[in-house]
């Protein structure tokens, strides 16, 4: 959710490195007005051209949006980075590589796009193509939620409630759901419901809880819909 250069390559039993053709420009599916400017060099509009051709749907051109989001990335368009990096995570259309996918999520969110510090706290919270480490994936959280990335907070709520990485801390588990709740993260809400439900740092509420699946459930998580009933 790519770089176009020439590269060397060694050959065994040659004397010398050999130049490797460069790869056809990246494909662009289309010819629509934000197409032309990807066309014309303009690296955000391949970006929306390669999100356009990742969408879910029997349409679905994985070549074409990986190659657009390394054209973007090679040009430090950083989203197209993170975006390549979840092609990677994912593994749908191309080799699965968490490492690959470690080290662009990085680059994006050193880069400042707080959404891809979430995706590089959960391969640490994994273990995923880099050493397991719910310390580090807890302030990669912390990091991404301070800059307004809404499951950044809710998962930052999850290490907290549980104890993991981070000593449990219920009530600021609650404050980070209700934040990503409150700004439309679905999870937030749902997570909500399972304090009420549980009663972690709350009263056991079932009404309240309810309400808050019910709140998830309505927005189109349907895992919350069964504590909606």
């Amino acid at each position: 959710m790519r770089r176009c250069m020439v590269v060397w390559v060694m050959f065994a039993g040659c004397s010398s490195p050999k130049p490797v053709e460069a790869p056809p420009p990246a494909p662009v599916p289309s010819a629509t007005p934000v197409a032309d400017r990807c066309i014309a060099g303009d690296l955000p509009s391949c970006f929306e051209v390669g999100i356009a051709a990742n969408a879910d749907g029997p349409q679905r051109d994985v070549a074409t949006a990986k190659a657009l989001f390394e054209k973007g990335c090679a040009g430090k368009h950083l989203q197209s980075c993170g975006e390549l990096g979840a092609l990677y995570d994912e593994g749908e259309g191309i080799a699965q590589d968490y490492p690959r996918a470690a080290e662009l999520y990085k680059q994006a969110c050193d880069g400042g796009i707080a959404d891809y510090c979430n995706n590089l706290g959960r391969l640490y919270k994994y273990g995923r193509g880099v050493p397991e480490d719910k310390e580090r994936a807890a302030a990669l959280f912390q990091h991404g939620c301070d800059r307004n990335s809404l499951i950044s907070c809710n998962n930052l709520g999850v290490l907290l409630e549980n104890g993991l990485g981070v000593p449990t801390d219920y009530a600021r588990a609650k404050v980070l759901y209700t934040t990503a709740c409150d700004g439309g993260e679905l999870r937030g809400c749902h997570n909500l419901g399972v304090l009420y439900q549980e009663g972690h740092g709350v009263a056991i509420d079932p009404e309240t809880s309810k309400m808050f699946f019910k709140r998830a459930c309505d927005g189109g998580l349907a895992e919350s819909c069964e504590g909606a009933q």
